[in-house]
């Protein structure tokens, strides 16, 4: 079959018709062909992985894009908004959720309190297909649970370590089309400047390009999204060699946040300006914190990130699993107060059976130290208030949105 992707304007201008290339795996694929000449049934979680690439579109445009096959169409028309020109009045808006990938209750529960919320795009921080990242498993427990809102908004995702189970993540990278590497990556929307980093494998090679690409930036927001935390309180403790590898470049370039999951809960630190959030809480089951008690902020409960930036302020709410806003974030580019909502911190939580599914290796009764782990001698005491250094904001000009690419 023939496939495209036609493109069009909201009015039905015809845009563009580009061809749609087949991007699966090639063995599956003459596994398919086979089956078909010789009329035999497809597997029920086989899936048909096409790529389109879309270029030079308009920044912050509406178009409607649809899916041909011999002419034919294969989808519905679909709305399609390109990324976000620098300066805006609009504020840029997204969600980042972390370890979803469970396909139970509390993952669907959870995706429908995020679907009740505005947003532009979507960052996922690891481990959206347990328990070892296959490509049924992706497909069923990310695609099948997130399938309505992908058609209308992107999504941009971080390997997680249990994604890396199945031939080294090869499932992940054939599921997703990402910028650049793939395992790490970066992108612009709005007034933001977005990296993913691959917290799996942290060779030199990633650590090089992650401080070219955040001495490059000129935006005034910046946010690194992966899945391990370089500070936990969680039984486990925080990922020290994470830590090791990224911290300095991190701290040097003045990141302003830096989103991971892998612990199944919500913690945020702050150290040398730089503020840490784990945010695991998007499915899988809770897990304990151990230790001392170092965080700013802590809570044991499925859980959300809600983000709105403009030039000047970013605003990060914690929702939880019942659309209770559990704290409120507030940074400001100029010289202020850094706004927080105060949250009281819990040590451990009983698990919940008619919320959470079977647990995750990451959780199985794990064996604890006899003493206390140190875990974060570096953060900051709670305060009232806090000031960060101004950070100078320089104007990028609007640029041709990059090119998209779907599934």
């Amino acid at each position: 079959e023939k496939a495209e992707v036609l493109l069009r304007e909201p009015n039905g201008d015809v845009v563009a018709q580009v061809p749609a290339q087949y991007a699966g795996d090639l063995t599956r694929q003459k596994k398919r062909l086979k089956a078909q000449k010789s009329n035999q049934p497809i597997r029920p979680d086989d899936v048909y992985l096409l790529r389109a690439d879309l270029t030079a579109l308009e920044p912050t445009h509406l178009y409607c894009y649809q899916v041909l096959a011999d002419g034919v169409p294969m989808t519905e028309p679909a709305p399609l908004v390109t990324a976000a020109a620098a300066n805006l009045d609009k504020p840029t808006k997204f969600v980042a959720i972390g370890d979803t990938g469970t396909g139970g209750a509390a993952q669907k529960a959870m995706a429908q309190r995020m679907s009740e919320v505005e947003f532009d795009f979507m960052l996922f921080l690891g481990d959206i297909a347990y328990t070892s990242g296959t490509a049924s498993e992706i497909e069923h427990k990310f695609f099948d649970i997130y399938r309505d809102v992908l058609r209308y908004v992107p999504a941009y995702t971080a390997i997680g370590n249990h994604e890396r189970r199945t031939r080294q993540g090869a499932p992940y990278f054939e599921a997703f089309v990402l910028p650049g590497a793939e395992r790490y990556y970066s992108f612009d929307w709005g007034d933001v400047h977005f990296v993913a980093i691959d917290t799996t494998q942290y060779e030199a090679d990633q650590l090089r390009w992650l401080d070219d690409d955040l001495r490059r930036n000129k935006l005034p927001w910046v946010i690194v999204f992966g899945h391990h935390p370089p500070y936990s309180s969680s039984f486990r403790g925080p990922q020290r060699p994470v830590r090791r590898a990224f911290a300095k470049i991190l701290t040097n370039h003045r990141v302003d946040v830096v989103l991971t999951g892998h612990e199944h809960q919500y913690e945020r630190f702050r150290v040398a300006d730089v503020n840490y959030i784990v945010s695991g809480g998007g499915g899988g089951q809770l897990t304990k914190f151990w230790g001392k008690l170092q965080a700013l902020k802590q809570a044991t409960v499925h859980h959300f990130l809600a983000f709105e930036a403009t030039a000047k302020v970013l605003t990060m709410k914690v929702i939880d699993i019942d659309g209770k806003e559990i704290e409120t974030l507030k940074l400001d580019k100029k010289p202020g107060v850094l706004e927080q909502t105060p949250i009281e911190p819990e040590k451990t939580i009983e698990s919940d059976p008619t919320i959470h599914d079977g647990p995750d290796d990451d959780v199985r009764k794990p064996k604890l130290p006899e003493q206390v782990p140190e875990t974060n001698p570096e953060t900051k005491p709670e305060a009232k208030s806090e000031t960060k250094p101004e950070t100078k904001s320089e104007t990028k000009p609007a640029q041709t949105a990059p090119p998209l690419t779907g599934r």
